[in-house]
């Protein structure tokens, strides 16, 4: 697990914090995911499967910035944060799209 933070830019922890940390993105995931699904109305997927569609865009958007590695402020874990909630959302709307468009 500790790999897979450091490989989207976030420090090493110890293991508490790792679990706080994977508690509040879990948390932030499924309110956006709430938010969004009030805004898709019946283009959504339902709140756990816009959760789940905001972590992987989310996952993906932060490797893709990460590979990029540009820097935005002076706090690349703020911008980390920041690429992957809209990579996210982008990803969610892109489903909420296709999913109304077939």
């Amino acid at each position: 697990m500790r790999a897979y933070f450091l490989m989207l830019g976030l420090p090493d922890m110890a293991m508490p914090q790792m679990l706080v940390l994977i508690a509040i993105i879990v948390t932030a995931a499924f309110a956006l995911a709430w938010i969004a699904d009030a805004i898709l109305g019946d283009g959504g997927f339902g709140v756990f499967f816009n959760a789940v569609i905001l972590l992987i865009g989310a996952f993906i958007g932060a490797l893709i910035w990460k590979r990029l590695g540009y820097t935005i402020g002076t706090s690349p874990q703020a911008t980390a944060a920041i690429v992957s909630t809209c990579a996210g959302m982008v990803l969610l709307l892109i489903g909420g799209v296709l999913r109304r468009w077939m």
